[in-house]
């Protein structure tokens, strides 16, 4: 690879990817520590005020987060970044889903597996969408909330939190749910939810899911695939995934879905897309855009290691920067899915 810009010419963008992190600092602080701080009887009183709910949640949370909106140093980061982050949603969007709607069960426990309903306080802050990139890549956090409870299904091992049917999965396999079509492969049963919105579509022909864990493939045959409208569209094998990569042409379509989040995912990530070129099939894969945003992040940081002369693995890499075009470029998300195939 050769970089022939200067160190300098980073600057913009190294002050975004700081600010990028900054945010993801403080909203990690507020989701572990403070996420049901907010009440209803603090956003009455704001509302006193004449401000809209999403402004009143803003304050509460600069606040929360020891943070000081009078302060013009912060000014830039709380107008641009958490102001921006924020997003009151509507509950009957969510609770009309077709899931929803249809899929209904009490507590149920498994060995070490538990099938059980939890819930979104008022105003509780959650994560309900991939990142919201903006210009030069500045990240925003899909930062929402509703103004009455909101009760979800979930699943866990050792009550550890593994899957759950919330805005967020909804919202970030909307795109996967659209672009399946004839036999269906996807990676991870979970709670059966993307299983059960594709096997909706008439152009969906058969769903096949690959799981390794018994427990959660008996805990989904008891309680939750006999509710399917189209189960026989269903089939699942209890294999693990990297050993049915040889099988995957087979089919026209695959959804790869085994991760938690973008913490155990980005080395998941990477793993599957060294197969990519030996797949004639269309592959999506869960999150991919906030994965993307993790990656665009060990990109940029070896990007100034290679300035500083240090070791990084660009090296290898084929390209050339000549200039902050080509650096933004190389850092989009079509050129980052390809990178991702060729790092070790």
């Amino acid at each position: 690879m050769k970089i022939n810009i200067k160190k300098e010419e980073l600057s913009k963008l190294n002050k975004i990817n700081e600010d990028n992190y900054k945010l993801l600092k403080y909203l990690h602080n507020y989701l572990f520590y403070y996420d049901r701080c907010i009440k209803k009887e603090m956003i009455d009183d704001l509302l006193k005020y004449d401000l809209d709910e999403e402004y009143a949640f803003y304050l509460l949370l600069v606040g929360f987060l020891d943070l000081d909106i009078e302060d013009k140093n912060q000014k830039y980061f709380l107008d641009n970044y958490l102001l921006k982050s924020i997003k009151k949603l509507d509950k009957e969007e969510y609770i009309n889903n077709p899931y929803y709607k249809n899929i209904k069960f009490n507590n149920v426990k498994i060995n070490n597996w538990t099938l059980k309903k939890n819930k979104y306080s008022k105003y509780q802050g959650f994560v309900y969408d991939d990142f919201i990139i903006d210009k030069d890549y500045k990240e925003l956090v899909s930062l929402g909330f509703f103004n009455e409870e909101f009760s979800y299904l979930h699943v866990l091992e050792n009550d550890l939190e593994w899957m759950s049917i919330t805005p967020n999965e909804i919202n970030t396999m909307k795109e996967p749910i659209n672009n399946a079509k004839g036999k269906v492969l996807t990676f991870g049963l979970g709670l059966g939810y993307y299983a059960y919105m594709v096997s909706l579509k008439e152009e969906v022909e058969s769903v096949t899911i690959i799981e390794r864990d018994q427990n959660v493939i008996k805990l989904f045959k008891e309680y939750i695939l006999p509710q399917f409208e189209y189960k026989d569209k269903i089939k699942i094998i209890n294999i693990d995934a990297f050993k049915y990569m040889n099988k995957v042409n087979e089919y026209d379509y695959l959804f790869i879905d085994l991760w938690r989040d973008v913490s155990d995912g980005l080395d998941l990530y990477l793993k599957f897309k060294k197969y990519e070129d030996k797949i004639n099939i269309k592959v999506d894969y869960w999150i991919e855009k906030s994965i993307l945003s993790y990656l665009r992040k060990e990109v940029l940081d070896n990007i100034n290691k290679y300035l500083d002369n240090k070791e990084n693995y660009l090296n290898e890499v084929d390209y050339e920067i000549n200039n902050y075009d080509d650096l933004i470029k190389f850092l989009s998300n079509e050129n980052l899915k390809e990178l991702a195939k060729k790092i070790n």
